[in-house]
């Protein structure tokens, strides 16, 4: 009686980390891959091809490992790692302009073993390790917090512009956005981060209305920022030159 309580503490500690994985996630990721190899399957089947599928299924199948590894993990744990990770992330990215493979006018893939990867892909999940390392230590949203996480984003930002990778580039906006946004930045700084984009876009389509929308920028900069002359002044330049 003793042995079979002991071996059934012994499988339920075994088993306890994973009943916190989101299996419904897991099971999501790997519909998805499966999904994207039989994409890819589809198109050689038209062009003759037989390679790509089966390297794609084959590395979907390998990362399943340290994915489910990952999954175990308590993200607490990765808070001394945040600069290596930031470290890591630009190192690769710098490595993809040395050593990278061309294609198409683009250098984003290193060869290994036969695998084509794709460091800005994994700089994406560095970005927001990153990121929430450097929130996390900080209860209150300051401008300069703000600032410094800009200022974070920028360097492997400007690596991936530079392979060039619109596409990413654009992905890194929007993950600091929404960064920033859950960390309880003032919604005023978020919307003069974009509005020189916004201000672009009205500017090509009606010049009124992008006059109109300078306006409301100077009215949302004089609330918002701490120097109201300063700032209002700075922002409604910005997005006049913009």
């Amino acid at each position: 009686m003793v042995q079979q309580t002991s071996s059934r503490l012994k499988w339920k500690t075994s088993f306890q980390p994973w009943q916190e994985i989101d299996w419904f996630l897991i099971v999501l990721v790997i519909a998805l891959t499966s999904l994207g190899g039989i994409i890819i399957r589809s198109t050689e089947l038209k062009y003759g091809a037989s390679v790509y599928s089966l390297q794609h299924w084959l590395l979907g199948g390998f990362c399943l490992i340290p994915l489910m590894l990952i999954a175990r993990w308590r993200y607490e744990n990765l808070l001394p790692w945040t600069w290596i990770i930031y470290g890591v992330t630009n190192i690769s990215l710098v490595a993809v302009m040395m050593i990278g493979t061309t294609a198409l006018g683009a250098q984003r893939w290193i060869s290994i073993a036969g695998f084509n990867i794709q460091p800005s892909e994994f700089a994406k999940l560095g970005l927001i390790i990153t990121l929430a390392g450097v929130l996390h230590r900080n209860s209150t949203m300051t401008l300069g917090l703000m600032l410094k996480v800009l200022a974070i984003t920028m360097l492997p930002w400007g690596l991936i512009f530079l392979q060039p990778d619109l596409g990413t580039s654009l992905v890194f906006g929007m993950i600091t956005l929404g960064m920033l946004y859950w960390a309880n930045a003032n919604l005023g700084w978020l919307i003069l981060l974009v509005a020189p984009l916004i201000s672009a876009i009205l500017f090509s389509l009606w010049v009124p209305f992008w006059l109109g929308w300078v306006v409301v920028l100077g009215a949302i900069a004089w609330w918002s920022l701490p120097w109201r002359w300063l700032g209002t002044f700075a922002m409604v330049v910005i997005n006049l030159i913009a």
